[in-house]
């Protein structure tokens, strides 16, 4: 796969906000084939970068789409109409606008809604460093025996704090109504979404119930509001502590209408309980999601812990054992950088 990346201003990059499909061929001079760096993303020489379009298979879109003008957008589009070619470009950020269709152009990002957004908007799995040799200086997880009851992990910012739902919700009611005032007849608002309060109702249900173990650890703020190195190292720790000590961790949005502890839930080898706010998963038409997470729609999520008591109740001690293996095999091999790679080479035929 020939890969053409436009240039860019290097002298002012911020490297977090690139197109992460396009780091392991940025070199300290700018784009090329450094094998140093594809080796750390793992991306095998397969993925070649060129500096013109006409030698290219794939067009990339270095910086957020959100940066762009839609003129530019069509001019990307137009010049790979007459390549022959697509391109590969990503939204940032957590709101779920929709920055309209190009024929030529595929749009990753994380927030959005499924229901609202054109096919050509496909989910990007979040970036993560693998935080489990990191912390815990070993590749192979520890599995985790199956219990009778099963136990349900979280932590992290979840509080019934009336005040702070408002300013959650002010967020997206200020949102709406710049969409508003730009297009009133577009159809993607933002839903107003209290994500501290929604975790905090379903914890509570959870420990409400006899038919499962809990294992919390409430935040006031996000990361405990820790400011040091220090602090944050320890809350860090906490965090995948506590999802390593239990069996299924939940999974809810948060500001964004994704959820980053699904993905570092699948790296810790763990169940995550998916409670899906009609979200964009990566590769739906690849991965079987519903064979690595417990799948609770939010329509259903007063029954949270019967439908978590159930799904373990059907498990057998191979099958919880199993999951936690391929769960963390899903991560390692499917939601990479070079694996993200492979499945557009496999899509577009490549």
């Amino acid at each position: 796969m020939n890969i053409y990346i436009p240039p860019i201003d290097f002298s002012t990059l911020n490297k977090k906000s690139l197109f992460v499909l396009t780091r392991p061929f940025l070199n300290p001079d700018g784009w090329g084939n450094s094998a140093a760096v594809k080796q750390q993303f793992e991306v095998s020489d397969v993925f070649a970068y060129v500096d013109r379009i006409e030698k290219a298979t794939v067009f990339f879109i270095p910086n957020p789409i959100n940066s762009y003008s839609k003129d530019e957008l069509n001019a990307i589009n137009s010049i790979c109409m007459q390549n022959s070619i697509k391109a590969y470009g990503y939204i940032s950020g957590d709101l779920g606008a929709d920055f309209g269709y190009f024929d030529h152009i595929v749009f990753f990002r994380m927030g959005g809604f499924k229901s609202q957004l054109p096919s050509s908007n496909k989910s990007l799995p979040v970036s993560l460093s693998d935080h489990f040799e990191r912390i815990y200086k070993k590749t192979a997880i520890d599995v985790r025996e199956r219990q009778n009851r099963a136990v349900v992990g979280f932590c992290g910012h979840a509080t019934l704090s009336s005040s702070k739902s408002v300013k959650e919700n002010i967020k997206f009611v200020k949102e709406n109504l710049k969409r508003f005032f730009q297009n009133p007849f577009r159809k993607d608002y933002e839903p107003l979404f209290a994500s501290a309060l929604e975790r905090a109702k379903l914890l509570k249900s959870f420990e409400a119930s006899h038919l499962v173990e809990t294992n919390f650890i409430y935040r006031n703020n996000y990361r405990a509001g820790a400011t040091s190195e220090e602090e944050r190292a320890k809350t860090t720790l906490e965090y995948y502590d506590n999802i390593k000590t239990s069996d299924y961790v939940l999974c809810v949005r948060g500001a964004g209408n994704f959820s980053v502890r699904l993905y570092e839930t699948l790296m810790m080898g763990r169940i995550p309980i998916f409670v899906n706010t009609d979200c964009l998963l990566p590769f739906g038409d690849k991965i079987q999601w519903k064979n690595h997470v417990v799948w609770v729609e939010w329509k259903n999520r007063k029954n949270i812990a019967n439908l978590v008591a159930e799904f373990h109740s059907k498990l057998s001690d191979y099958d919880f054992k199993t999951m936690q293996l391929e769960n963390r095999k899903l991560w390692k091999e499917q939601l990479s950088v070079a694996s993200i790679l492979n499945m557009i080479m496999i899509k577009d035929g490549i």
